[in-house]
């Protein structure tokens, strides 16, 4: 367990944006895989030990912190947010450290890990990460909650649309280099797009066999088939023991003259099964230079 694990910190997610590249939309109630935004990133705050998540955006987008709060004025910029975080941790007593989370981070979890994971070698003022071409993310750090509070302070007036960079930059702080897949955000509609497309990839690649239950409905009643005929497990493993064996092309070659097979009344799909992985085990003691 590191020393932030055992001393505790708090967390600001900065959710008060325009998303005016992303259509106008306050982009932390956008939605990806069946989650909005901002819900993610305090999702990956608590996972990751934060004792007390704060939104600060509009009202609605604090649904899953301990407390939401606005900028003043609203859409004030990054850190007007972080000021009027502060004082709402403030009110319960700050930590000594603090997290900052922007809301659209295409992956959070991998995000605040990474600062976790990198905080042993923090500077005085903590830590943020830096991207691949060497960016530092501001939005993506972990700050001496008083060092925070000194430069919010210190502009005073000037707090409203202030530079990030141009503040945050006086701390002393350590980079952590990630590379651009974790600190990938959420900006545009193509970002957005690519998030999601991203997810659909994984999801095909990764499905268990029970997911794959509202397929077959679907695929059979459009073919007119009995969905209760197919035992997906019973057919992924021909699939598996004959891409291992004979070749991978040949998995769904195979499977398809199983059908074929069941069709014509040549047995039950358990028995057919059992003789194409037969067939598959003999066909590599037959090749033992391999096809795969």
């Amino acid at each position: 367990m590191n020393t932030l694990e055992l001393a505790g910190f708090d967390a600001l997610v900065l959710a008060g944006g325009r998303g005016t590249r992303l259509g106008g939309d306050g982009k932390a109630e956008i939605e990806l895989h069946g989650k909005r935004l901002v819900d993610r990133v305090v999702t990956a705050a608590r996972k990751t030990g934060a004792r007390r998540v704060v939104v600060v955006g509009p009202e609605s987008t604090g649904t899953k912190a301990d407390a939401v709060i606005r900028e003043d004025p609203p859409f004030a910029g990054p850190l007007a947010g972080i000021a009027a975080g502060l004082a709402e941790l403030a009110a319960s007593g700050n930590g000594e450290w603090t997290m900052v989370l922007a809301c659209d981070l295409q992956r959070p979890v991998a995000v605040a890990s990474a600062l976790i994971g990198g905080f042993g070698q923090r500077a005085d003022d903590g830590l943020l990460l830096v991207d691949a071409e060497g960016h530092a993310q501001w939005l993506a750090g972990i700050y001496r909650t008083s060092a925070l509070g000194s430069v919010c302070a210190e502009l005073g007036e000037n707090l409203v649309n202030a530079p990030v960079r141009r503040a945050l930059n006086q701390l002393q702080l350590a980079r952590v280099p990630v590379d651009d897949e974790t600190s990938s955000d959420i900006d545009t509609p193509q970002a957005l797009e690519s998030a999601r497309q991203n997810r659909r990839k994984a999801m095909a690649q990764h499905l268990p066999p029970e997911a794959l239950n509202d397929w077959l409905e679907a695929a059979a009643k459009e073919l007119g088939l009995d969905s209760s005929e197919v035992d997906i497990a019973t057919v992924l493993d021909v699939a598996k023991h004959v891409a291992h064996e004979v070749a991978r092309p040949a998995a769904p070659l195979s499977t398809f003259l199983l059908g074929l097979a069941m069709g014509s009344c040549k047995g039950d799909l358990s028995g057919l099964s059992e003789q194409l992985v037969s067939r598959a085990h003999r066909w590599a003691d037959e090749h033992p230079e391999g096809t795969a």
